[in-house]
């Protein structure tokens, strides 16, 4: 094989290398955007977890005090 016809496969070589990782470099882009959009759910997804126990805590609260009401309420009646 010469000189010129090893050069040849060489950069044949260094072609498909570069190719490959053009395409790997894609494939990195592609999971890096599919990572940003899976942490942009899981932020969303945890202000409304706690948008909902701010809500849940608020409703106890809310529960909590008819039943002090309705206990004194209880308490006004007469007893037998």
């Amino acid at each position: 094989m010469t000189i010129e016809e090893q050069i040849a496969r060489l950069t044949g070589i260094v072609e498909s290398l570069a190719s490959a990782v053009v395409a790997h470099d894609n494939q990195i882009e592609a999971h890096d955007n599919q990572i940003d959009g899976l942490i942009k759910v899981a932020e969303r997804q945890s202000a409304q977890i706690a948008q909902q126990s701010e809500q849940i805590a608020q409703q106890s609260a809310q529960i909590a005090s008819v039943e002090r009401q309705w206990q004194a309420y209880i308490n006004t009646l007469p007893r037998h």
